[in-house]
C-alpha cells in the first residue's frame, strides 16, 4: 500500500447523502481530487482501468484518488455519505512514514470518530464554504482519522483494548435487534463492565452505551426511510418502547428530529 503525503490544503467541492436503485458512472482522471465515501446501505463495486474490482459494503469506507480513470457501479439499492475535495498530494517511498490508506477501510475498523466527521461535513456543506479554512482542518482529519483505524491492522497484532473493542462492535451489531446491555457485552468478552467502558472509550472516543444507541437510531431510521415504518413501529423493532425518547435521544445526538427528512440527493 503506497503511503503518501498532503502537499496543500484541502478545498471540500461537495459532501452529500446519495441513494439509489442502482448505479453505473465512470470517473475520469481528475487531477489532485480525493473522494471518500462511507457505505451506509447496500454495496457498490469500484471498477480499476486494468478492470480490477474492489467492493465496499455496508459499513465500509471506500478511498478513491482520482489520479487514475475507475468506474463505480451498484446492481442493487445502495446509498453511500460521500465527501469530496481538491488537494494535492505526493507518492511517499515504501519505508516513509506518511498517510497511508487502503481502497477499502472494513466496516469492523471504521471508527466512530470518522463518521462523524462525514457527518459533520455533510450537515455544513454550505458553511465550509463560507470558511474553507474549517472545511480543509475537517478533511485533513479525516485522512488522518482513517490512517489511524487501519495502523493496528497493518501491525499484524492488535493490542487487547482493540480486540475488545472490535469483538464489543461485533456483538451490538449482531444483536441490534434485542436488548443489549453493557453487562451483557463484558460476560460475553469474560471481561469486568468496568475495564470494558474504559477500553471502549479509549479506542472509540464515546461510550460503549452511545455507541449501541446510534446504532440503533440509525437502523430506526432506514427502517422509516426504506420501509416506511412509523416512528414507534421501527422503534419498537430495536428494543424500544416508547417512541418520545427516541425521539429526545435523537435530537440529543443529532442536533435535528428523526422524522425530518433526508438529505436531497445532488
Amino acid at each position: 500500500m503506497q503511503s503518501f503525503e498532503i502537499e496543500t490544503l484541502p478545498k471540500v467541492r461537495f459532501a452529500h447523502v446519495y441513494s439509489v436503485a442502482s448505479y453505473a458512472h465512470p470517473l475520469p482522471p481528475t487531477k489532485d481530487c480525493i473522494e471518500i465515501s462511507l457505505i451506509s446501505e447496500g454495496e457498490i463495486c469500484r471498477i480499476g482501468e486494468d478492470g480490477s474490482e474492489t467492493v465496499a459494503r455496508k459499513g465500509d469506507i471506500i478511498f478513491i484518488p482520482y489520479d487514475v480513470p475507475c468506474a463505480v457501479r451498484a446492481d442493487a439499492f445502495h446509498e453511500h455519505r460521500t465527501v469530496c475535495a481538491t488537494v494535492k498530494w505526493r507518492a511517499l517511498s515504501e519505508d516513509a512514514d506518511g498517510l497511508s490508506i487502503p481502497p477499502v477501510t472494513p466496516s469492523h475498523l471504521v471508527s466512530r470518530t470518522a463518521q462523524q466527521i462525514i457527518d459533520r461535513l455533510i450537515r455544513n456543506q454550505l458553511y465550509w464554504k463560507e470558511s474553507p479554512i474549517k472545511g480543509a482542518s475537517m478533511f485533513l482529519s479525516l485522512l488522518c482519522e482513517l490512517d489511524r483505524c487501519n495502523r493496528g491492522e497493518r501491525a499484524g497484532k492488535l493490542p487487547s483494548e482493540v480486540l475488545y473493542t472490535r469483538r464489543a462492535k461485533e456483538y451490538i451489531h449482531a444483536h441490534l435487534y434485542e436488548p443489549i446491555t453493557q453487562g451483557a457485552v463484558a460476560r460475553w468478552l469474560s471481561i469486568s463492565p468496568e475495564y470494558l467502558c474504559a477500553v471502549f472509550r479509549k479506542t472509540e472516543g464515546t461510550t460503549l452505551m452511545r455507541y449501541c444507541n446510534e446504532a440503533k437510531l440509525g437502523a430506526i431510521r432506514e427502517l422509516m426511510e426504506i420501509k416506511h415504518l412509523r416512528l414507534y413501529e421501527a422503534a419498537a423493532l430495536l428494543g424500544y418502547s416508547d417512541p418520545n425518547y427516541v425521539s429526545r435521544l435523537f435530537k440529543k445526538y443529532y442536533g435535528y428530529n428523526i422524522t425530518d427528512k433526508p438529505h436531497k440527493v445532488k
